[in-house]
């Protein structure tokens, strides 16, 4: 599960950006993959 702290990020993005908190963590996944795959390269 998530931390305390983890969670408010994820509420305060869904909030300011006014996404739904799902979307945020598709978009936190995405950018995880993205970044994993760039390291990968080097």
């Amino acid at each position: 599960g998530l931390t305390d702290k983890q969670y408010e990020l994820v509420e305060k993005l869904a909030k300011e950006k006014g996404f739904s908190k799902s979307a945020i963590f598709v978009l936190a996944l995405e950018e995880y993959s993205r970044k994993e795959s760039e390291q990968k390269n080097k």
